[in-house]
């Protein structure tokens, strides 16, 4: 009998426990919602994966995470012909590009979209905003990629967003035109969730070339339109119902805003002192990538003009739990004025862009009931917060 071990984000526990063939030994269900979940389990039950006519399945969207399971499966010797990526199989009905996702999901044109990253994907609601809009912010989405994905809207879906009447940005913190994505740890991530390749750049710094990376990501969005793969999914998960774009659409917006709320014990773990507290791009300034993304939102804002010059884009900070934005305030000190100089320039230059800083909604911040984690809203978090948004429109409309 086939044997299987199955690493699976917990998210799709309930979808593959139903749909899989009876006729199969279930060695281990794995969750992989994290790395130290991962490696512990790996690291305290490797003789499991000595096992004879073993398939290991693989259903989670983190790239990081099934890197590092691919990475200790390959010590242990496991074959890569063992490993089957089923989310890539599972999402087949729908384009590599999340961007086209979302636009096909779109029934009639907009009226609104929401640009920008984690922050917002997860703490705009856009079904609570005025008319048709669509949230196209990803997670550690920069202001090039948000640019780029404007651009190609514009290009490939003129007809669904030419009579928008609002964009909402989300500037994510004081620090966002010192972010670039392809410069992070967080790169393959979002590549792979986006459908984007990996891009040459003078400051680019990691460890894998670009052409490994493009190769890895080709490799990964080929598996989508395998058939042979395809089939050898069905045969495991016989009773899967595998979503179209619309049904994606619903179900992605229900894993990006889970109902759980903020744990006590990750913020006693935040403020342990042996917690790095700020990241990279708060400790160190770096200029090229400033100049770069300025550059980058002059184009977005000058694009929005020529799609239809009535726009309003509207830039928002979006509040951290109070904890975190009182431990930032010292390194915000230098971040915070060096940002709103940016801000201010382009709201002199483009009459259509205004700003507004929802970080002090304390009524937001201080309830430990409205955040997922630290820095991101769920859904009943998203509510309020959007109902603010509402109003920064209404006032600029």
């Amino acid at each position: 009998m086939e044997k299987l071990i199955i690493f699976y984000q917990s998210f799709y526990e309930n979808l593959l426990k139903e749909s899989i063939c009876d006729d199969i030994e279930i060695l281990a269900w794995i969750p992989c919602d994290t790395i130290p979940a991962v490696t512990d389990y790996i690291q305290t039950h490797f003789s499991l994966f000595q096992t004879t006519n073993l398939t290991i399945c693989l259903m989670t969207s983190k790239f990081q995470i099934q890197a590092v399971i691919r990475q200790f499966l390959s010590i242990l010797g496991i074959d890569s012909s063992q490993i089957l990526d089923i989310y890539q199989l599972y999402l087949h009905k729908l384009p590599i590009k999340q961007y086209q996702q979302i636009i096909r999901s779109c029934t009639a044109p907009l009226d609104g979209m929401i640009f920008g990253i984690s922050h917002g994907q997860a703490g705009i609601l856009e079904d609570l905003l005025p008319g048709n809009a669509l949230n196209f912010c990803s997670s550690s989405q920069d202001i090039y990629f948000n640019t780029k994905i404007l651009s190609a809207l514009a290009e490939e879906s003129y007809n669904a967003i030419c009579h928008t009447k609002y964009i909402i940005f989300d500037m994510f913190d004081y620090t966002y035109f010192n972010f670039g994505t392809i410069l992070t740890n967080e790169c393959q991530n979002y590549l792979t969730a986006n459908g984007f390749f990996c891009e040459n750049r003078h400051d680019y710094y990691h460890s894998q070339s670009v052409d490994d990376i493009n190769h890895c990501l080709t490799e990964i969005f080929a598996l989508r339109s395998d058939t042979s793969a395809f089939q050898r999914f069905l045969t495991l998960f016989p009773q899967i119902h595998c979503p179209d774009v619309q049904e994606y659409h619903n179900e992605y917006r229900k894993l990006m805003r889970p109902d759980t709320t903020l744990h006590q014990d990750a913020i006693a773990a935040y403020l342990s002192p042996s917690t790095p507290v700020f990241s990279s791009i708060q400790r160190h300034v770096y200029e090229p990538t400033i100049q770069f993304q300025i550059s980058n939102f002059a184009e977005f804002l000058h694009l929005v003009y020529c799609i239809n010059p009535n726009i309003k884009v509207i830039g928002v900070l979006l509040p951290k739990y109070y904890v975190v934005e009182e431990t930032e305030h010292t390194v915000n000190q230098l971040w915070k004025p060096y940002f709103e100089n940016i801000v201010s320039s382009f709201q002199e230059n483009y009459a259509n862009f205004m700003f507004c800083d929802l970080k002090n909604l304390t009524d937001i911040s201080h309830n430990p009931d409205f955040y997922q984690d630290l820095t991101h809203l769920n859904f009943e978090g998203a509510r309020h917060l959007t109902n603010y948004i509402v109003s920064a429109i209404s006032e600029h409309s």
